[in-house]
């Protein structure tokens, strides 16, 4: 009598709490309670990752990443200039441009007038060199056209020259580079940078650097293109490459492994650690 009296009463409890449980006012509590345990998992996790982000960004403040061009900045402060008439002028003089205008060519057209603001310029050509291919070059070959020598018709001599160079200023420069001449230009910046001579590409930090370079530029890429598996895989191997050269640097001379992680914006859980990459990079 008294197991059944117990059994009893303990099913009732149950069943009273089951009804307290199963009211319309204890679900919207319950699910109130747990919307705002998601808000708070979901802040703190942004609230992480931001501070991630925050480190991130300082980590990788240094002279030698500063010093990189970036291709979305560098197109996105460009000007375009307005000198089509200038620009006119010296296609007659080349004799470069066509009777008729194709959808190619008025695309070259507006890559010309994209000025040369950045003072950087492709092609290996160094500062030394920016003198003779902007200016005395230019000036040589209209000297040695005999329609506009100097005793002919020195006036149009002297603007020939004139639109000549800044034609092939604006050839040679940055701002009117694609994307892979960019990277060539970082990649000699790298090379500047970590070299022990002026010719040394293989030192253990030029290598790192050089695919540092190379990694940022497939960072960006990957930013706006998640679903490409194949340069993902590329970043992955790359990431793997600076890790094991690295490693050697460190086995070499610990020195110089410090030195070089600091300067390339690195820490030595990026190199000695597991490499575990996101699947979306932020």
């Amino acid at each position: 009598m008294l197991r059944s009296a117990q059994a009893a009463s303990h099913t009732a409890r149950a069943a009273a709490v089951r009804a307290v449980h199963t009211t319309p006012a204890f679900a919207a509590k319950r699910r109130s309670n747990r919307k705002a345990e998601l808000e708070a998992q979901r802040a703190a996790e942004a609230e992480a990752a931001r501070k991630a982000q925050e480190q991130l960004r300082k980590l990788k403040d240094t002279k030698f990443l500063n010093s990189l061009v970036n291709p979305k900045q560098l197109f996105s402060t460009t000007q375009i200039s307005q000198e089509d008439a200038a620009l006119s002028s010296a296609a007659m003089l080349l004799q470069t441009k066509p009777a008729f205008s194709s959808g190619a060519t008025r695309t070259a057209d507006a890559n010309l007038r994209r000025e040369a603001s950045s003072g950087l310029f492709a092609c290996n050509i160094k500062p030394a060199e920016v003198k003779l291919v902007t200016d005395i070059a230019p000036k040589a070959m209209v000297g040695a056209d005999s329609r506009y020598s100097l005793q002919v018709m020195p006036e149009m001599a002297e603007k020939s020259a004139h639109i000549q160079a800044d034609i092939v200023r604006r050839v040679v420069s940055l701002d009117n580079a694609n994307s892979k001449a960019i990277m060539h230009y970082n990649i000699g910046k790298a090379v500047e940078t970590f070299g022990r001579s002026e010719d040394d590409s293989g030192s253990p930090e030029v290598q790192a650097a050089v695919w540092t370079v190379r990694i940022n530029n497939l960072e960006d890429h990957l930013r706006g293109h998640n679903k490409d598996h194949h340069n993902r895989r590329s970043y992955t191997k790359l990431l793997h490459k600076r890790a094991k050269m690295l490693k050697y640097l460190k086995r070499e001379s610990l020195e110089r492994y410090y030195l070089c992680l600091k300067q390339l914006g690195l820490t030595k859980e990026m190199v000695e650690g597991e490499i575990l990459q996101p699947k979306r990079i932020a």
